[in-house]
């Protein structure tokens, strides 16, 4: 009886058939439950974040004589200034030490200390207000609790580079921010809601409603979260290998995490010191571009959420239930929007568009119609409140397209180093975030309908001029330096001799071609030096020295390899 055999092209072709993409958009999926982990993160430092903003109008109301009038506070305007700057002085202490706690401890294990440091500052805020009545010791709780906020983004940023391919990014990181969103909104008009509650005047149960929510999401975080898609005891082993590559196959080989490229130095410019000055990555354009980006994000961003409340107040003439809806509507039209440009994005990517024509229309819309509606209320006249408050909503939905915009060149210029760009991004975003709050301040001392007209023509040219630098200088592809050890078209382990001596292992880092993979073991002794096995990994002709032997290296590597039989 013949044996049925299967044609050679057919074998060809079922062999060659791309491998099935596990869908995103679903609970099963564990990198959309990773998205949405990182984003309810986001979401619980909103509330703690952006609730002092709303609480503030209640805790300085004059005491209306009943048993609970000492809960209300007296703290001057330019200490409740203090008050919210010293939030964004504690984030900005924050990005200086993130990168190198977020390579020791883990994405996972920082923003857990981050999220403690917010739980315990939220709790304490009531009890040291009421009973210790200085606004100093509850503007040094603030800035311990944005020392933690600050580790958010990058840690965050570093687990979405991890945990998605490069087409998913963009949508990744809009589920990741639109926790932000979220968590505004809700503080707005929860807190707001919560303020009007007779039990303790209102104020204190908000503190400590959002601690104990903080320390739910805790227990949550840990359980299901991990730093690594291979780390994941859910993940199944289609999805990893979807986020590591169709075409790539996994070893249990370890990658050598080369050292940031603070100065970035080509082979040429190495022969050639006198012609060619070496390239810092803190003076990369893409980078510098992203820098100022996100330094109009968070400059119109903290604006916003710091006066809007006082704002509808005073110039618009709102109480407090309508002031919690309509500063929180801006924010949830955003969480929306958020999510429908990044999907857009994404999809406009996976047809071949390319990837930096994507960023730069994103970041466009994001810079320049933003601007231009907060220009547009700034001219309609202060008694048309309900088209002051659509033109703020509409400049907000357009604000989302920074995320396909320079958010997701963030995690795509340089995979590699996303930690240090991120956290160096957030420098600037902390900057701003501590000059918003004492600038508009100043700006509206006066609460005059020009004063405010002047706010708002600032946020617009804030937005507007660094809009024209990521046109100039921003990008949506990875550049070579920043590519992955694994990714590398220069990348070759191999196995063979090296001697290891006071616990150090010199690695020359030879070029690679077509992918190739080679071992050999050997273990000798050679004038009482013992030499040791380890691991020879290429990358553009750098040397490096690792700590011991590769085996001791914590990071897989995901290496290529040509299918036999593939052209």
């Amino acid at each position: 009886m013949a044996a049925t055999m299967m044609p050679s092209s057919t074998y060809n072709s079922v062999k060659s058939l791309p491998p099935a993409i596990p869908p995103l958009w679903t609970l099963k999926s564990i990198r959309f439950q990773t998205a949405l982990l990182i984003s309810s993160a986001c979401v619980v430092f909103g509330l703690m974040r952006t609730c002092f903003g709303m609480a503030m109008v209640d805790i300085v109301q004059s005491g209306n004589g009943t048993s609970h009038s000492d809960l209300h506070m007296d703290w001057s305007g330019e200490e409740q200034a203090r008050i919210h700057t010293s939030f964004y002085i504690g984030a900005f202490i924050a990005v200086f030490p993130s990168e190198f706690l977020a390579k020791k401890m883990g994405s996972k294990n920082l923003l857990s200390f981050a999220m403690i440091l917010n739980i315990i500052g939220s709790i304490l805020t009531p009890f040291l207000a009421i009973h210790l009545k200085t606004y100093i010791l509850i503007a040094a709780v603030r800035m311990i609790m944005g020392f933690g906020y600050g580790f958010m983004i990058p840690a965050g940023s570093v687990l979405i580079s991890k945990w998605f391919p490069i087409s998913e990014k963009s949508t990744a990181m809009a589920i990741f921010t639109t926790g932000n969103q979220i968590g505004i909104a809700f503080s707005m008009f929860l807190t707001a809601k919560v303020c009007q509650l007779q039990i303790f005047e209102g104020w204190p149960l908000v503190f400590i409603i959002y601690g104990l929510i903080g320390v739910i999401f805790l227990i949550v975080w840990h359980v299901r979260i991990a730093d690594k898609p291979r780390e994941s005891k859910y993940i199944t082993a289609t999805e990893l290998t979807y986020i590591k590559g169709g075409k790539q196959r996994r070893s249990r080989a370890e990658t050598v995490v080369r050292p940031t490229p603070y100065m970035k130095v080509s082979s040429h410019s190495k022969r050639n010191m006198k012609f060619f000055n070496s390239l810092q990555i803190i003076l990369n354009g893409c980078v510098c571009a992203i820098c100022a980006c996100s330094f109009a994000q968070s400059f119109v961003l903290v604006a916003l959420v710091t006066y809007l409340p006082k704002y509808n107040q005073i110039a618009l003439k709102m109480n407090l239930t309508h002031n919690g809806i309509w500063s929180s509507i801006p924010f949830v039209i955003q969480m929306i929007t958020k999510l429908l440009f990044a999907v857009i994005a994404d999809k406009v990517k996976q047809a071949k568009v390319n990837a930096t024509s994507v960023t730069k229309v994103s970041n466009a819309i994001a810079s320049f119609v933003s601007a231009l509606f907060i220009v547009f209320a700034a001219l309609v006249p202060f008694g048309s409140a309900e088209l002051v408050q659509l033109s703020i909503i509409i400049s907000m939905a357009a604000f989302s397209a920074y995320v396909p915009g320079y958010n997701t060149s963030i995690v795509t210029v340089a995979p590699q180093f996303t930690a240090f760009i991120s956290s160096y991004a957030q420098l600037y975003a902390q900057i701003a975030s501590t000059l918003a709050p004492i600038l508009i301040g100043r700006i509206t001392s006066h609460d005059t309908i020009e004063e405010w007209k002047l706010a708002f023509y600032s946020l617009a040219a804030v937005l507007a001029v660094t809009g024209v630098i990521f046109q100039l200088f921003g990008h949506g592809r990875t550049e070579a330096w920043g590519e992955t050890p694994s990714n590398a078209a220069s990348t070759r382990i191999s196995t063979s001799l090296a001697v290891c001596e006071d616990g150090q292992c010199k690695l020359t880092l030879l070029e690679k071609h077509n992918h190739d993979f080679r071992t050999e073991s050997k273990m000798s002794s050679d004038s009482g030096v013992l030499k040791k096995k380890i691991s020879r990994v290429s990358y553009a002709g750098e040397e490096i020295i690792i700590p011991g032997r590769i085996e001791d290296l914590e990071n897989d590597v995901i290496y290529s390899i040509e299918e036999e039989g593939e052209e």
